[in-house]
């Protein structure tokens, strides 16, 4: 899949194979964004709400469903990357949910998530995942630039995408 944004700039989806495959790129984004938020505790304790169990649930669904076949759309920020200790870390993070005490993170959930953030390819953020805030851009505050169940709050209200001041 590639997208074309407003600015001519494009960013390219591939799976693990090659080929391009646009099946469920948006799942696999949105999950990597809740995957980083769990993995980043000071962000998710300044959300206003908590998303349900069966949303989480169903995206590590997707998730796994998507490590299961190998894939990978994201171009690796480091090497090497072992995908393939991505499924049985979706699969424990996905029994954690299922008895989730809601709305406290166990540490496990937070371990995993930092794991598959780096099982993906993604390096953690410069200051650390402990020490990382709301990545508050463009006036967009992280919880809202999330998939929930109604939608991507940043985009239902008309925040997304961000106007660009032309000089």
């Amino acid at each position: 899949m590639k997208v074309t944004f407003e600015d001519g700039n494009t960013l390219t989806f591939a799976s693990g194979d090659e080929r391009e495959d646009i099946e469920d790129t948006a799942d696999i984004i949105n999950v990597i964004y809740w995957l980083s938020a769990f993995a980043a505790p000071r962000v998710y304790r300044t959300f206003s709400r908590v998303p349900p169990r069966e949303h989480i649930l169903r995206l590590l669904d997707v998730y796994a469903a998507y490590v299961t076949k190998g894939a990978h759309y994201m171009a690796p920020q480091f090497h090497p990357v072992h995908y393939e200790r991505r499924l049985p870390l979706a699969t424990r993070l996905r029994e954690l949910f299922e008895t989730w005490a809601q709305p406290e993170l166990p540490q496990e959930v937070i371990e995993i998530s930092r794991a598959l953030m780096e099982h993906e390819g993604i390096k953690p953020p410069a200051c650390g995942w402990d020490a990382y805030e709301d990545p508050e851009e463009g006036g967009i505050k992280f919880e809202d630039a999330l998939l929930w169940p109604e939608g991507v709050p940043a985009i239902l209200n008309g925040q997304w995408p961000p106007k660009h001041q032309r000089a």
